[in-house]
């Protein structure tokens, strides 16, 4: 730590482990002992009485962990009351490494409910500092040439594979977020680097939050100079004043008072990208999905809901609101059942089609109701089943409906399968299930052998005889991999193509020889992937069977073993990242202990 942020020694007038500043009395003001705040009888700041000793707990005495004088100097007003200096001091200083070292400096512990606010909003300033630093890097990686696709004429699909789209992948692997995520970096970027300027500069000086500065991006970005220069003339000064939504209402109004002949334009743009996200993992076996929709639906769809729910609560349900909301929803959409009828099942919910009751009492999808089946795409070596089990008969319904078993990949051990034990089972798209959910989804399913080892008698290597794999062998590494190899991409094997890692027919100039198709060269790779291995520099190897290597046009080199536990290791990157430590499962309760949930 450097000598200026070490604790100093205490001196006169100062108690253990406080900072003792220029006015002598171990407060931040500066006032020369003439501190006028107390605990009061609960323990937190009075700031009625004169003369109250300092305490960590309910003032910001001592707050100031560095060396007093020069913080006192270098960021303290004194010619502001008492009671503003530490605000200002937070709000005036200039973000970077000044303002890190003031809230470096300051020990929330010592600081009073009011302060510990400006604290936060201080942080708030940092953030938005950081996140400007890191778009204006994104683009910037983006701009260079090395993120360009490979020169291949024999490629009909590489005018898709832009520079901004590898830079995009490159930065998801590196920093563990998506390539969406990442791509709209690099887009701010270049907004904050051009159009939207000024934007950009009020993020990076914390005058707006990071949220704001990227909703004002996102609704501006793509607009001309003239529609857009005005509309952040408006809606900036207001922005460090509003919250999230209010800054999106402004940006409506304005762009609605300064273009309104390309609001309709607009209108079919934003239609033209409604839509539903695929499931994303929550804890405890549940997931959450989000819809994208034109307003008066998005209107119509919560009135219906809202409208069965209350009439189901009149009847006598006692599910609440929300849950009876979530519960017609699922129900509409994969039996068929209008939303209606959870009002006249009244307060049995394993009335309404779809619905079981669980082991533990609450409601359970009934068997089979889960993730759709993979569309057909162009993969190498399509497999009729997918990598998992309990694949469920189309059936036919009634016209109008659908069958409630939805197609679900469950891959359930037979010792769990069988009550033997309860092994968890693995829902694909999703992640690891209890034994008991995963019994249930497998009710009325059909079920196919998988096989997982050598000495089955599965064909694992089929040398240069085929390019298609034979369907045993993609159930195999599909099975083996459950994902998509490339670092944190998260889509299941069965939305995946199985990828020779070294190519079945490579480039004339290619060093290495042709690959194999087996289970040593063969892994799944989303379609963005396959192609991003295929038309940029990216490079994989697979060392061992299921253990993937990939190389991003940085240099950055990532292994992966995505049918596993195991974290992506950054090979080349710091030396925290390069070998992660992995700690055990933490043992299950001993019997008898005591596991009610507070209050007690």
């Amino acid at each position: 730590m450097p000598a200026d942020l070490r604790e100093p020694a205490p001196g006169p007038g100062s108690q253990p482990g406080r900072a003792v500043l220029a006015c002598g009395c171990g407060c931040t003001c500066g006032a020369g002992g003439t501190g006028r705040r107390e605990e009061d009888s609960a323990g937190f700041a009075n700031p009625t009485a004169a003369g109250a000793a300092p305490t960590a707990a309910g003032t910001h005495r001592g707050a100031l962990i560095a060396d007093p004088a020069a913080v006192v100097a270098e960021f303290l007003d004194p010619d502001l009351p008492r009671s503003e200096r530490l605000t200002e001091a937070l709000d005036r200083t200039p973000t970077g490494a000044q303002l890190a070292r003031l809230l470096e400096a300051l020990d929330p512990r010592a600081l009073d409910d009011y302060d510990l606010a400006e604290l936060a909003a201080g942080f708030t300033r940092m953030s938005g500092w950081a996140h400007a630093g890191l778009a204006t890097t994104a683009v910037e990686l983006a701009r260079r040439p090395g993120m360009g696709p490979r020169s291949d004429p024999r490629s009909t699909r590489q005018a898709g594979m832009t520079s901004g789209r590898v830079a995009a992948m490159s930065l998801s692997a590196r920093l563990n977020r998506s390539p969406r995520d990442t791509a709209t970096l690099i887009r701010e970027g270049a907004a904050f680097a051009g159009t939207l300027a000024d934007t950009g500069a009020a993020l990076r000086d914390g005058r707006i939050s990071v949220p704001a500065g990227r909703a004002i991006v996102a609704r501006l970005g793509d607009q001309l100079p003239s529609v857009s220069q005005p509309v952040q003339d408006f809606v900036l000064p207001r922005a460090p004043h509003s919250t999230l939504t209010q800054v999106r209402v402004d940006l409506e109004r304005a762009l609605l008072r300064v273009d309104p002949e390309h609001a309709q334009d607009r209108r079919d743009t934003a239609r033209a990208a409604r839509g539903v996200t695929h499931p994303r993992v929550l804890p405890d076996q549940m997931a959450e999905m989000h819809l994208v929709l034109p307003a008066e639906h998005a209107i119509g769809v919560d009135t219906a809901l809202q409208g069965a729910a209350r009439s189901a609560r009149a009847a006598g349900d006692p599910r609440t609101l929300d849950q009876l909301r979530a519960d017609a929803l699922v129900s509409a959409i994969l039996t068929g059942t209008p939303a209606a009828a959870l009002a006249s099942a009244g307060a049995s919910p394993a009335a309404v089609p779809g619905y079981l009751p669980s082991p533990g009492g609450t409601d359970a999808l009934a068997p089979g109701v889960g993730v759709d089946a993979p569309p057909a795409t162009d993969r190498p070596a399509p497999s009729p089943t997918g990598p998992g089990v309990a694949v469920p008969p189309s059936g036919a319904g009634r016209a109008g409906t659908r069958d409630p078993r939805t197609h679900v990949l469950v891959t359930v051990p037979l010792s769990s399968l069988i009550g033997q034990d309860d092994t968890p089972a693995d829902l694909a798209g999703y992640g690891p299930i209890d034994a008991t959910t995963a019994r249930a989804l497998a009710q009325g399913g059909v079920w196919r052998r998988l096989v997982t080892d050598d000495l089955s008698g599965t064909v694992l290597d089929v040398g240069r005889t085929t390019y298609r794999p034979p369907a045993a062998l993609a159930d195999h590494v599909r099975y083996r991999d459950r994902t998509c190899t490339f670092p944190g991409c998260p889509v299941p094997a069965y939305h995946c193509d199985l990828d020779h890692t070294r190519d079945w027919s490579p480039a004339p100039e290619d060093p290495h020889p042709p690959g194999s198709t087996s289970h040593t060269n063969l892994g799944p790779a989303c379609p963005r992937h396959h192609r991003a291995k295929h038309l940029a520099r990216f490079a994989l190897r697979q060392p061992e069977p299921g253990v993937h290597e990939w190389t991003d046009p940085t240099g950055h080199r990532y292994r992966t073993r995505p049918g596993t536990d195991h974290p992506t290791e950054h090979l080349s990157g710091p030396l925290r990242l390069r070998a992660p430590r992995l700690g055990d499962l933490p043992d299950p309760p001993a019997p008898g202990d005591d596991e009610d949930l507070p209050p007690y």
